[in-house]
């Protein structure tokens, strides 16, 4: 059986299978979206050369040295996590000294984490590493492909981020019905 804790700490292994079949053209964009999703995510979360961390800590590095110094309430809400769960990274990443915990300003009793200058030299070798893995995969492609692929990427991204989340309770839309769900009830 496999124990959640066992998710984080895994360390994935590169396949050195060869498909023997052409992978086929997916019928959608959204099918092509996540058949990439799926192949990156597999590629993104295996271990590289130099990671100092398990990739699953990432989200929290990243996200800190984006927004500075931030509640773990906050970080969890941001990334969607259970607040134990992130208070378990952040131990973890404290412990490796990747992030520093600051006092509050607004609150005296709160503290915030950051990431310390230790985290940011972290964070940058393992997005290096795993750029250089798409660097790679991208090496055949004209510049004029590379930079169509950036701003279509881009325009996907903005369009996730500022979608409705109807699983998200504290959405002004949890529960709303789509126009598709109403008539096909």
């Amino acid at each position: 059986m496999l124990h959640a804790r066992s998710l984080y700490t895994g360390v994935m292994q590169p396949s050195h299978v060869v498909l023997t079949e052409q992978i086929p053209v997916p019928e959608s964009p959204e099918d092509a979206v996540m058949s990439l999703m799926m192949a990156l995510g597999r590629r993104m979360r295996q271990r590289q050369p130099g990671d100092e961390i398990d990739f699953s800590a990432f989200p929290i590095l990243k996200l800190l040295s984006h927004q500075g110094p931030m509640r773990l309430s906050a970080v969890a809400q941001v990334l969607g996590l259970d607040a134990s769960t992130v208070s378990r990274h952040v131990r973890q990443l404290e412990d490796r000294h990747l992030l520093e915990r600051t006092g509050d300003p607004d609150d005296g009793r709160a503290s915030r984490v950051a990431v310390s200058e230790q985290g940011g030299s972290c964070l940058a070798r393992g997005f290096a590493a795993r750029r250089d893995i798409l660097s790679h995969a991208l090496d055949g492609w004209t510049p004029e492909e590379r930079e169509t692929l950036r701003l279509l990427l881009h325009r996907l991204l903005v369009s996730l981020m500022n979608a409705p989340d109807e699983n998200d309770e504290h959405s002004p839309h949890h529960g709303a019905r789509t126009p598709t769900q109403e008539t096909s009830s």
